[in-house]
C-alpha cells in the first residue's frame, strides 16, 4: 500500500467526501480506493469489535460535530465517549465516511504499536 495515498484518502474521508469525489480529486480509480478502504475494514474489525463489543449507544454526534472530533489524535479519539458510541452504532456500515476515517486512524495506531 502507498502510505501517502492512504493518508490522502483518509484526509478526504475525514471531511466527509465520497469515494467518487476522492477518485476524481486524487486521479485514482474508484476501485483502487474501495480496495484500500476494504483493507482498513479487515485490518481494524477485530480491534473495533473488542473496543465497543456490547456497548450501549447513548448519543452519536452529528455530521458537523464528527468533522471536528475526527481531527483528534487516535488515542484521544478512542477515549471520547461520543466517538465510541458512533463506532458502536456505525461499525457495520462499511460505507460510512467517518468510520473510514476512524478506521484509518486505528490502523495507523495499531501499526505504530507493533
Amino acid at each position: 500500500m502507498n502510505p501517502k495515498l492512504e493518508e490522502a484518502i483518509a484526509g478526504l474521508r475525514c471531511v466527509n467526501k465520497p469515494v467518487k469525489q476522492i477518485a476524481k480529486t486524487l486521479g485514482v480509480k474508484k476501485d483502487a480506493i474501495e480496495k484500500i478502504i476494504k483493507e482498513w475494514i479487515m485490518d481494524t474489525d477485530p480491534y473495533i469489535n473488542k473496543l465497543v463489543g456490547e456497548r450501549k449507544v447513548n448519543n452519536i454526534p452529528d455530521t458537523n460535530e464528527m468533522k471536528l472530533l475526527v481531527k483528534m489524535a487516535p488515542d484521544d479519539l478512542l477515549g471520547d465517549k461520543r466517538i465510541l458510541d458512533y463506532i458502536a452504532k456505525k461499525r457495520n456500515d462499511h460505507h460510512d465516511r467517518f468510520m473510514d476515517c476512524i478506521r484509518y486512524k486505528i490502523k495507523i495506531m495499531l501499526e505504530n504499536k507493533k
